[in-house]
């Protein structure tokens, strides 16, 4: 995927507008975000491979995409509260706050690049924690306001098979259910793009 910096700055420009309106109550905390890590969400990838959002601006384009399913599956929760999370569900995925440390950095390995279509690799030099969990610590250390429901959500997000996950499996939790769903279809969409 070619990085074109006009739709970097579209999809950034929407992700912000985005976080303000759904977050009036933490302007705050949103220009300290934009403040220390603007460049970062700005350029992150995703992931390692461009199917699953390893290219830059692949961070913000799964969110933006993920906001967008959320409308069909909004019937049975606040549909706010759905969009809310599916912005920021994946903030841990930029790396370390507080050490400036990437999660993914460019591959270097022309094999890697080339056989398995790898743009990115795991910094190893980022400290080890789940993207759930740096997310939540993402959302305390900035101030971000969610409610209980968006904070299960959000620490479930990344499947009830894990076994952080799993003391959720057999609740019923229709948030954190249809962000689940909601991620579904846009990883569908972002493999297809």
């Amino acid at each position: 995927m070619q990085t074109n910096i006009e739709e970097l700055k579209k999809s950034y420009d929407k992700y912000t507008s985005l976080l303000r309106k759904f977050f009036p109550d933490s302007g705050d905390a949103i220009d300290q975000l934009e403040g220390e890590l603007g460049e970062r969400i700005f350029l992150a990838p995703r992931d390692t491979t461009p199917a699953s959002g390893g290219f830059p601006g692949g961070l913000i384009s799964f969110a933006l995409v993920t906001a967008k399913h959320c409308r069909a599956f909004s019937a049975k929760v606040d549909p706010k509260s759905l969009v809310r999370i599916s912005l920021i569900h994946e903030l841990g995925r930029l790396g370390d706050p507080e050490e400036a440390l990437e999660l993914f950095v460019p591959e270097t390995s022309d094999w890697h690049r080339e056989k398995l279509g790898r743009h990115y690799r795991y910094n190893e030099l980022c400290p080890k924690m789940s993207i759930a969990h740096r997310t939540l610590y993402y959302i305390a250390k900035f101030g971000f306001r969610v409610s209980k429901e968006e904070w299960v959500a959000i620490s479930v997000s990344a499947g009830f098979q894990y076994d952080e996950n799993r003391f959720y499996a057999n609740e019923v939790l229709p948030l954190a259910q249809a962000l689940q769903t909601a991620r579904t279809f846009a990883f569908v969409e972002l493999k297809d793009s």
